[in-house]
Order: structure tokens, then sequence, then C-alpha cells
């Protein structure tokens, strides 16, 4: 073949292919090749990397051989390098003398240690990490071009810290996603807020931790950049929404996804306020009952994970596709990191289960998530069946789908011991009928244990909690004997030196119960 036409190669594509050796054309004139691909395929006899001297392109993606990268170093021109979910016997040192590399991504190589001479590749852009179990991350701030940076398993808490730490150097970073398989501490957090309120080009922050934990104080501090656009922190539950979180600080973001202990009215406000916003998604503990989203709010949002359920006006969320929402069918009591939290039946705060779906008309795909909770198998049923027709008879007919949650914490008739725990300050204001609506579902009932947290409460209210938990035992058909554990009485306050302060805590923590 003349070398005019072979000067012509500059692609090859390998995909879903078996041979024994790359094409002979290509054998005969590697140095002419810019861009090299293996996608899907098994090449059993490759050309050295080494004679592709003026490749810039390498990707080798799910391929079933074991690759050797010896004399990787020698692809000086080389400025993308990605090899997912391919097995490679080494990632060599001279890794670090591609000088002219600017993306980097290596997905499940089978390698447990990333080298540290990753960290002299100071033009690189983009960094993607995946399944290493040791990450050179106490070196990673000397990666100063870096605008992406994406680091999965980071394992060990030094490591953690290490990482975090060297993330404050990192002032060019735009997209963070980082993954933690282990608990990210009070501590860790300061360190990660104190590293992000560096980085004021950031657009993307997402950040998985595998075992939950409280959110620091911290978090309100920070003040993002307002070119942020996608926000997801899972693992970190937020006290309460941050009040950056507002069209002023985030003019931009589409894409959020967050949990928080208590939900307020405001806070849906400024998210429905949020000019961009068309991904939510927003777990919680407390809600404000009943809230209706007006004309107004989330004029772009198209996904929608909320839960708890919501009414929606005429003209609410004129784009909104696919609806996520949780309708609770019992009465519950819970205590998630020792505070207190109370959830009402969805039937008893929107009559009749009425939503107003039939506003949203751009509806397409809804997800019902009924939480069983201290609810009966009746109740369960018929919450069911009401929320299943309600979405039957959306004009639009969308598709519909109804999953049970905590059906193991369901109310058994046939048990013989109940045990709750009560918040003081969410039940002292109650009626006697919710009270009541504890014990009634278990017919067979003997013995009520319930814990009261006395957190906040003065002792007039802690006694009027009690004489209705005994009401409530007194008036069930079996008569159970009852068991009043206190808790928390140390943080119980005087009447009589601070009158009011228990009244002004609860409206502080829990405004809507």
């Amino acid at each position: 073949m003349p070398r005019s036409d072979n000067s012509k190669i500059r692609r090859l594509v390998i995909q879903n292919h078996h041979m024994g050796h790359i094409p002979e054309e290509t054998m005969d004139m590697p140095e002419v090749l810019r861009s090299l691909n293996f996608v899907s395929s098994k090449v059993e006899n490759m050309v050295p990397l080494h004679s592709f001297r003026v490749c810039r392109v390498l990707r080798i993606q799910q391929s079933n051989v074991l690759i050797n990268l010896n004399h990787l170093g020698r692809l000086l021109h080389l400025k993308y390098l990605d090899i997912s979910y391919t097995p490679i016997d080494d990632l060599p040192k001279e890794i670090g003398h591609l000088k002219s590399l600017l993306a980097l991504q290596l997905i499940e190589t089978g390698l447990a240690t990333l080298p540290p001479a990753i960290c002299l590749l100071t033009q690189l852009l983009c960094l993607n990490a995946t399944g290493f179990l040791n990450l050179p991350v106490d070196k990673i701030g000397k990666l100063t071009s870096l605008e992406e940076l994406q680091l999965k398993n980071v394992v060990g808490r030094d490591a953690t810290k290490d990482l975090v730490v060297e993330l404050g150097k990192l002032t060019r970073l735009r997209v963070i996603v980082i993954k933690y398989p282990g608990k990210l501490g009070e501590s860790l957090q300061k360190l990660l807020v104190q590293s992000l309120c560096n980085l004021g080009e950031l657009q993307q922050l997402i950040v998985y931790s595998k075992n939950f934990s409280l959110g620091a104080t911290i978090w309100e501090t920070w003040e993002p950049p307002r070119k942020l656009r996608r926000l997801l922190i899972q693992g970190i539950e937020l006290l309460r929404l941050p009040g950056w979180i507002n069209s002023f600080r985030l003019p931009h973001i589409y894409f959020i996804s967050l949990r928080v202990h208590i939900v307020r009215i405001q806070d849906l406000d400024n998210l429905g306020r949020l000019p961009e916003l068309s991904y939510l998604q927003l777990g919680g503990y407390s809600w404000p009952p009943g809230y209706t989203v007006d004309i107004g709010g989330f004029k772009n949002l198209k996904t929608f994970h909320v839960g708890t359920a919501l009414k929606f006006h005429t003209g609410a969320m004129p784009r909104l596709e696919v609806l996520l929402f949780t309708v609770y069918a019992g009465l519950g009591c819970f205590e998630v990191n020792g505070v207190p939290f109370k959830q009402l039946p969805t039937k008893d705060i929107i009559g009749d289960l009425d939503f107003s779906l039939d506003n949203l008309l751009s509806l397409d795909q809804v997800t019902i998530v009924i939480n069983c909770t201290n609810a009966s198998a009746t109740e369960v049923q018929e919450v069911e069946a009401v929320v299943s027709r309600v979405v039957e008879d959306h004009p639009n007919h969308p598709t519909i789908e109804v999953h049970r949650i905590y059906e193991e914490h369901m109310c058994r008739v046939e048990k013989l011991k109940a045990d709750r725990i009560i918040g003081v300050l969410l039940w002292k204001d109650e009626s006697d009928a919710n009270f009541t609506r504890l014990l009634w579902p278990y017919r067979c009932l003997q013995k009520a244990v319930f814990f009261i947290n006395c957190a906040g409460a003065n002792m007039c209210e802690v006694e009027k909690v009690e004489a209705a938990l005994t009401h409530a035992a007194e008036v069930h058909p079996n008569h159970p004997t009852i068991q009043l554990i206190k808790k928390n009485t140390e943080e119980m306050i005087s009447s009589s030196d601070h009158p009011g302060t228990g009244v002004a805590f609860c409206t502080e923590l829990f405004p809507y119960s």
C-alpha cells in the first residue's frame, strides 16, 4: 500500500470483535495512528503500545484480554487515556511522563493501588478513578489544573481526611464526584466544607457516603458559587435545608438531591423559586402538613421525588413529568439521632387523599410509596385503593407504580406487646383520640410500653402526656398494662424559671406539629 494511503489512517476502532491480532495495515504503520479504540473486543496479539508514537487518544473499554501497559510513558503526545472495565497487569510509574495528558479515566481495572506518579500530571484537567483500594489522596493537591475529579471507594478515615483537605488546593475544580464506603462524621464534614469554600468555580458537587450521619451545622456557613448547577449529597442528613438554597445564591442550579430532618414551608417556597430547577429529590422526617404547590412555583421542574404528599393548585408544575411521593397509612412516632418525630396519617392531613393530581398537566409517570409504619393491613389496603384510583382518573393516564415500605412495622392485630417513642413537645397538645389510635389496632394487646422523651418540656407537659397515654390504655378493650419510661429528664426545663420556653423550643424545631 503506498505511503500516501497509509498516511490517511488516523483512527482505529475495534468494537465487539474477536481477532488474533490488529489488522496488518495497522501494524505496518502504527506511527500515524492518533486515536486507538478497543471496545468490547478481544485482541490477543497487540502491537506494543510505544509503537503508536503520535497517538493522542487511547481508549480500551470492556476488553477481555489482560492488557500490558509497558512503555506507556513513551506516548508523549497522549492527551486522553481511558481504560474501563478491562483488566491490566500494572500501571507503570512512567505514566507520570505523560506531561501532555489532559484526561485520565481508570475504572475497574483490577488493580488495588493507583500509583502516586499520576500526581505528576500537572496538566491533567480530568481524573476519574474507580475501584482502587489505595489512592494517593495526600498528593492530589498537586494536580492544580484539575477541573473534574471523580474518585470512588475512598477507603479509610485517614485517606478521607487527606482528600478533603487536598480538595481545597484544587481551586479550578468545576466537578467533584466522591464516594466514601464509610461514614462522614462531623469533623470530616467540617474539613470538607472548609475546602469547598476555596472552590469558586464549582458547578457540580456529588458526595456519596454509605453510612448515614447527621449533617454538621457548618454546612450553613458555606456560600456556594452562584454557578453551581448540580448538588447531590447522599449519606449526610442535614438538620434542615441550608439557607443558601435560594434563587439569589443559586440562580442556575438544575439538580438537587438532599435529605434533611425537618422541612419547613419556607424551604419548599425557596425551592419552588429556583428558576432552572428541573430535578428535585427531597427526603425528610418532618413536613409542613398539606403544603399546596401554587401556580408560581417549580415552573421548570420535570422530575420530583418527595418524602411526603402534597397538593397541587391549578397550573402548578406545568412541566412535571415524573412524580414520586410518600403516603403515610398509619400514625407514626419515632426517633432519629435522638430527636423525636411524629407523622400523622396522610388522610388526616389531606382529606380523601385528594392531591389534585389532575392539575399536573404534563404528568407521565407516578410512583406512590406507602409507608406502612403503625398501620393495620386494612388501612394500608384502603390507602392503596384510593391513591391508585386518583392516578387512574388523571386525564393523561400516566403509568403508575405503588410500593410498600416498612411492612415489617405494620400493626399486627395479634401482637401482645407494643413499644412506642413519644416526644412530649410533639404530643402535649394532641387530642385524646390520637393517643387512643396508638393502641387500638392491637386487638390482643396485653402490655404497652412508652418511652417518653422529655427534652425541652416542663413537668406539667410531661404529666399531661403521661395522663393521656394512661387514658389510652384504660379505654382499650383489653385494658392492657402500661409502662411509662421517661428519658432525657435532665434536659427538662422549669416552668417557673422559664415560662413558655418549652413552647418556643417546640416552635423552632417543629413549627408544624
